[in-house]
């Protein structure tokens, strides 16, 4: 502990913590990053080993970070604490369809339906949400391959430990959060969630559109509905005219869509 306050503001903090924290609950890997408004994440530290599971990574960093619960709960304003990936994700999640694009992989061992291309499988996942100033998060995920690390005594421990986490990453981010935002430019600010408004524009009326982005978000018929306050069946109709309209017939070619509509709006380096 002394250690980790020690090194508060220099390059080696992030992987004392990450050694910290394994001390007391078992993981294979940690990924940190700080979320800031709809920002793309500013990747802060990982340990992910090999050249396919940094692939995994950037992917996530650069597009489909938009589809992950915890970026989602950033938004709505997530408390700091601990988490438990699936329980941060919409009902849809756990019992969606098979994701067939380039992108995204339905995989049946992960927790939340999905994963990021090149992304390691069958990882269990722990979110560690550390909230900030001016609308920002960071989050700490921890991922284990083996079953049973992440039991309930290691949500405690965690628990017991996340004082000593947000009161040091806090100071660690006033120390480096000036360099880390300059590399992101203002004028990238809010691009990925106006890839999501600008969605299907053309094409969709905007309850279609509303439909469709909750879809992308993960939202079943039944959550749909309670959002927006329509009946279940009015949601099916929207979605299939929705479907017509953008020439697609599955929730694979939607994702597809999306995430080339993405790309395609993404900031120029």
């Amino acid at each position: 502990m002394a250690e980790l306050v020690g090194a508060i503001g220099a390059p080696t903090f992030p992987a004392i913590l990450a050694a910290w924290m394994r001390s007391h609950v078992a993981f294979d890997m940690v990924a940190i990053v700080v979320y800031r408004g709809s920002h793309p994440p500013l990747h802060i530290h990982d340990d992910f080993k090999g050249e396919q599971a940094r692939n995994g990574l950037r992917q996530y960093l650069e597009q489909t970070y938009l589809l992950n619960p915890f970026y989602q709960s950033h938004l709505k304003g997530i408390a700091s604490g601990v988490y438990r990936v699936r329980d941060l994700a919409p009902d849809h999640y756990l019992r969606s369809e098979v994701y067939r694009s380039y992108e995204i992989i339905i995989a049946e061992t992960e927790e939340i339906g999905y994963v990021t291309r090149d992304w390691p499988r069958g990882l269990e996942e722990i979110d560690i949400a550390v909230t900030l100033d001016d609308g920002e998060t960071t989050e700490i995920g921890i991922y284990s391959a083996g079953s049973g690390n992440f039991d309930d005594g290691a949500l405690e421990r965690l628990n017991g430990m996340l004082p000593l986490i947000e009161a040091g990453f806090r100071q660690h981010w006033q120390r480096i959060k000036a360099p880390h935002a300059a590399e992101r430019r203002s004028a990238d600010a809010g691009w990925a969630e106006a890839a999501y408004a600008s969605f299907g524009a053309d094409l969709l009326t905007n309850r279609e559109r509303e439909v469709v982005v909750l879809v992308l978000r993960g939202h079943s018929s039944d959550s749909i509905a309670a959002h927006l306050d329509i009946s279940r069946a009015t949601v099916k109709t929207h979605r299939k005219h929705a479907y017509d309209r953008l020439g697609i017939s599955t929730q694979a070619e939607l994702l597809s869509l999306f995430l080339r509509h993405v790309r395609e709006h993404m900031p120029a380096a």
